[in-house]
């Protein structure tokens, strides 16, 4: 019998023990639901890596930081009879470790992008209905849209009306961690960044997308993309405009929204900043007792917090949907691509582009 995800609900609704957690990987991101999970009302007793040794690692510093035991477990042995497993591993590991997890009874959160290609992101839809049906969930994160910041963007658009611009822009440096630092198969920026701005845009614009035109450059030795400009043409007409970048100077991560009844403004990065038609609006913290003000700030803590609202399968195969779109249209001089995508569904983004 799959095992409930009992005091996930329990913790959610004020009452029970903590949820217990299970991370798969020991990298960065890794580290970062580690650190929230206290203020989200979860503990993480368990970690795994591929090789074991980052995992030892990272259960010693968490052993220090949390105050209790986190034991460094195998692969093959999650999620260790925890009741969410967050799968925070390089993509190509994303869909057999999620369906290890449900099959163990455990609730799991997907770090994004959900799969390397869409035939994979098809099979995690069909374990999500199927896993909702005994009672178990399957999310795919995106912290973003736990943002208290995000909140205060979402409770205005229903005063402004149809939108006539829509943009927004996620650029940084190159980054310096993690298997981005080695050769790329699956896809660069626009595979790495590019879930979290598309995620807002289709979220703010609420209508389905029906093509996508992507223009993609790279100055990286294993041909990866590092720039991308990416347009959406949704059902209503509007065009919005997403750009992704691992060579700006600096970080800017932002998102504008116009229509005939106003404007709304929002920076993530460097500093968060909301305004609407031009004045600055206060942002409330959710979690006003969060350990870390940042990671409350970036989502991290609402996240683990109220799981079943986190961004569902679904959702985050339409974005690596439009994703995949994206690299086609690049792959094929900048055409427009009509979505839902047609293409091969098991070639993964680089593929699409590169051949």
């Amino acid at each position: 019998m799959i095992r409930r995800s009992r005091s996930t609900r329990s913790t959610r609704d004020g009452g029970g023990d903590a949820t217990t957690v299970a991370l798969a990987g020991a990298g960065a991101i890794a580290v970062v639901h580690a650190l929230a999970a206290p203020s989200a009302g979860c503990r993480v007793t368990a970690v795994a890596s591929a090789g074991g040794s980052s995992a030892r690692h990272l259960a010693g510093q968490l052993d220090e930081q949390v105050r209790h035991a986190v034991r460094a477990v195998p692969v093959d042995d999650l999620p260790a009879g925890a009741d969410l497993l967050v799968v925070a591993s390089p993509p190509d590991s994303h869909v057999a470790l999620a369906l290890q997890g449900l099959a163990a009874g455990a609730d799991v959160l997907v770090e994004k992008p959900l799969a390397t290609n869409l035939a994979d992101a098809d099979r995690l839809v069909d374990a999500a209905r199927a896993a909702t049906a005994s009672g178990v969930v399957l999310r795919c994160a995106e912290n973003l849209l736990h943002a208290p910041s995000w909140a205060v963007i979402t409770g205005h658009r229903s005063a402004m009306g149809p939108l006539q611009h829509l943009s927004a822009r996620t650029l940084q440096p190159p980054p310096s961690w993690g298997h981005f630092t080695r050769p790329l198969t699956a896809g660069g920026v626009l595979f790495d960044l590019g879930p979290h701005a598309l995620a807002l845009v289709m979220a703010l614009a609420g209508e389905p997308v029906v093509s996508v035109t992507g223009e993609l450059s790279s100055t990286r030795d294993d041909g990866a993309d590092d720039d991308a400009s990416v347009q959406l043409r949704f059902a209503s007409g509007l065009v919005a405009t997403v750009e992704v970048s691992w060579t700006a100077p600096e970080v800017e991560w932002s998102l504008q929204a116009a229509s005939a009844d106003g404007v709304a403004r929002l920076e993530l990065s460097p500093d968060v900043l909301v305004e609407i038609d031009g004045e600055p609006v206060a942002v409330p913290d959710r979690v006003a007792d969060a350990a870390d003000p940042a990671l409350e700030r970036m989502g991290y803590i609402g996240q683990l917090a109220r799981l079943e609202e986190s961004q569902t399968v679904e959702t985050a195969r339409d974005v690596l949907e439009v994703i995949c779109a994206a690299y086609a249209s690049a792959g094929d001089g900048g055409t427009e691509v009509p979505v839902p995508f047609a293409g091969d569904r098991t070639l993964t983004p680089m593929q699409l582009w590169q051949g």
